[in-house]
C-alpha cells in the first residue's frame, strides 16, 4: 500500500458526503481508475472485473476474482473483500457477491451510483436484472472531479515519477544514434526506467510503464509506437516517456534531430519551444484550462501552423495507463472553463505536426501550486540536435 490509510479513508469520506447531498444510498465503483482511487487495486481484466462497493454510512467492500486473492491484501487498504470462482460466468459471480454484499450491510437501494462514462453495458444491464427497483444514478463526473484535485500524498508520488521519467529521458538521449532501431533505444530506456521504480518502490509490481520512439516520417503520428525502423541523419525523432508507478503516469516528451537540425525543421521547432513556455507561464491558480490552451494555441497559430496541431496543448495528468482515462475537467483545451486551483497535475504540450517534415512536441508535467506551479519533469525543453 503505497498511500497512507488516512489517505485512502478520506477518499472514501469525501465520497460519502457526495452520496449524502446527492440521496445517494450506494455507488458501485466498477472502473479500473476508480477502483484504484478508493480500493488502491488494481488488476488486469482478462475477462474479469472487479467492484468497490461504498455505502452512504460505513466501511467500503471490494469484490475481485479469486485469483487476485493474493494480490488484494498486498495493495488494498479496504478490509472487507470478497471473491468470486471461475464456476460460473464471471459476470454471474460478481453480481452474486455483490448482492450479498448489499443485503447484509441493509443498504437501502432506491438510488445506486454507477460510472456509466465507462461501465459496459453488459454489467449495466446485469445491474438492472439484479436490483430490479433500483433507479442508477450517473456518478461519474463526481467521481472524476473528486480526482481532478490531488492530495498532498498523491502530488508527491507524483514527484516521485517525475524523477523515474528523468532518468528514462537521460536513458533515451544516451542510447540514441543514427543507424539504431526505435525498439532498440525504446527498449534500453524502458529497462532503466523499470530499474528507476524498482530502487524507489522495490515493493511494487511494474504495470503499464510505456517508452516510445517515432522516427523521420513516423514522428508526425502523435501516438505512433516504436519499431524496427533505423533512425536516419537529418530526422526528425520524438519520444515519450510514460512513467507508471500504482497507476499514476507521468508523460515527459522531447523532440529531437539526428545530426543539425535541418532547416524546414527550425521554425515549426522553434514555434512549438515558445508555445509550451508561454503556456508554463500561464499556470497559476485562477486561471481557466482554456485560458492556458489559448496562451499555446495563439503562438502556433501566429506561426501559420493553425491546421497542423491535432491535439490540443494538455490535459490533466493522473490515475491513467493502458486502461485508464484521463479527467475530462482538466483538459487544457480553448472550450474548457474549469479553473485551475492548487493540487491539479496537468501536461503542457502544444504541437505541430508537418508532413514530410516532422512531427513536435515538448511535454512537461506540472503540479498547480498557491502561486504559480512545480515542474516534474525536467530534461531540456530547447533545440535538440544530436551531433
Amino acid at each position: 500500500m503505497i498511500f497512507s490509510d488516512i489517505e485512502m479513508l478520506g477518499r472514501v469520506e469525501r465520497l460519502q458526503e457526495i452520496m449524502k447531498v446527492e440521496e445517494i444510498d450506494v455507488v458501485i465503483v466498477s472502473s479500473y481508475h476508480g477502483n484504484l482511487y478508493y480500493a488502491g487495486f488494481w488488476m488486469i481484466p482478462m475477462g474479469r472485473l472487479n467492484f468497490t462497493v461504498v455505502p452512504a454510512d460505513g466501511p467500503a467492500t471490494i469484490i475481485a476474482p479469486s485469483m487476485e486473492r493474493g494480490r488484494v491484501p498486498f495493495y488494498s487498504w479496504i478490509n472487507d473483500s470478497r471473491f468470486y470462482s471461475d464456476e460460473g460466468s464471471s459476470l454471474a459471480g460478481l453480481m452474486a457477491i455483490a448482492k450479498e454484499v448489499l443485503a447484509e450491510r441493509g443498504c437501502a437501494l432506491d438510488r445506486v451510483g454507477v460510472e456509466k462514462d465507462v461501465m459496459p453495458v453488459g454489467v449495466h444491464e446485469a445491474l438492472h436484472t439484479a436490483l430490479p427497483g433500483s433507479d442508477f444514478i450517473d456518478v461519474s463526473t463526481a467521481l472524476m472531479e473528486q480526482r481532478l484535485v490531488k492530495s498532498r500524498e498523491e502530488v508527491d508520488l507524483l514527484r516521485a515519477n517525475g524523477q523515474i521519467s528523468d532518468v528514462g529521458t537521460e536513458a533515451i538521449m544516451a542510447a540514441m544514434a543514427e543507424g539504431r532501431t526505435e525498439l532498440d533505444i525504446s527498449n534500453e530506456a524502458l529497462v532503466a526506467t523499470d530499474q528507476a521504480l524498482v530502487e524507489r518502490f522495490p515493493e511494487l509490481e511494474s504495470f503499464g510503464t510505456l517508452v516510445t520512439c517515432a522516427s523521420g516520417p513516423r514522428s508526425v503520428i502523435p501516438h505512433a509506437v516504436s519499431t524496427g525502423r533505423r533512425l536516419g541523419r537529418g530526422e526528425i525523432v520524438n519520444f515519450n516517456i510514460l512513467s507508471v508507478v500504482m497507476g499514476y503516469y507521468v508523460s515527459q516528451e522531447r523532440t529531437l534531430s539526428i545530426g543539425p537540425l535541418p532547416d524546414p525543421a527550425r521554425k515549426p521547432f522553434e514555434t512549438v519551444i515558445e508555445a509550451h513556455a508561454r503556456g508554463l507561464e500561464a499556470v497559476r491558480p485562477g486561471v481557466t484550462c482554456g485560458d492556458v490552451a489559448r496562451r499555446c494555441i495563439e503562438v502556433l497559430e501566429r506561426a501559420g501552423y493553425d491546421q497542423h496541431q491535432l491535439h490540443g496543448p494538455g490535459h490533466s495528468c493522473g490515475i491513467m495507463g493502458a486502461f485508464w482515462g484521463r479527467e475530462e475537467k482538466g483538459e487544457i483545451r480553448p472550450y474548457n472553463d474549469n479553473v485551475l486551483v492548487p493540487g491539479m497535475v496537468i501536461t503542457i504540450e502544444p504541437a505541430v505536426y508537418l508532413p514530410d517534415v516532422g512531427g513536435f512536441r515538448h511535454c512537461d508535467v506540472v503540479a498547480v501550486t498557491d502561486d504559480g506551479y512545480e515542474l516534474l519533469t525536467h530534461y531540456d525543453r530547447g533545440l535538440i540536435e544530436l551531433r
